[in-house]
């Protein structure tokens, strides 16, 4: 799933203060992978990354140090951005050649993309992003039992479609 890393370019620099700077230069990869995640398209996911960030800009930031809600809101504009970005597709997202060798091609990153949206979202957030669940309930705007309720259907089609060897 790192493959994707070494494409990443980082966004251009502009006079901020220093919690965006850094909460830019340590969550921008992050947040590409996890819109990538989501979307199964490399340019969209740093479109959405760099969204979010900028969405991030017009807020005031005061403290030096990035918050924890700061950081919350950066998951949340992602997510927004790779539901909106989901509506507006009227075709299928993964429209990669045959052999073709791409982070969307990897069987993990197929099953996620065949999983329901809200699915895929308590996976990544939970699994992928190391959330708690109430910290990725918060992030997706669900209650924490509807948030579990996903992870346990999501969870269960993995396994199915990935037994254990």
């Amino acid at each position: 799933m790192d493959d994707i890393s070494g494409r990443i370019r980082q966004p251009e620099r502009a006079a901020e203060c220093p919690a965006a700077s850094t909460l830019r230069d340590t969550y921008y990869r992050p947040l590409v992978r996890l819109a990538a995640l989501l979307t199964g398209d490399d340019g969209t996911a740093e479109a959405i990354a760099c969204a979010a960030l900028a969405a991030l800009g017009s807020r005031s930031l005061l403290d030096p140090e990035p918050s924890p809600d700061a950081v919350r809101f950066l998951h949340q504009q992602v997510l927004v951005r790779c539901r909106r970005y989901r509506r507006t597709r009227a075709a299928p997202f993964l429209r990669s050649a045959p052999g073709a060798t791409s982070f969307a091609d990897l069987p993990v990153v197929r099953a996620l993309q065949e999983l329901p949206l809200r699915g895929r979202e308590a996976v990544v957030l939970t699994h992928y992003l190391d959330l708690s669940e109430q910290q990725a309930a918060l992030v997706a705007g669900v209650t924490l039992a509807a948030l579990r309720a996903q992870l346990s259907q999501a969870m269960r089609t993995l396994h199915d479609r990935f037994p254990a060897a």
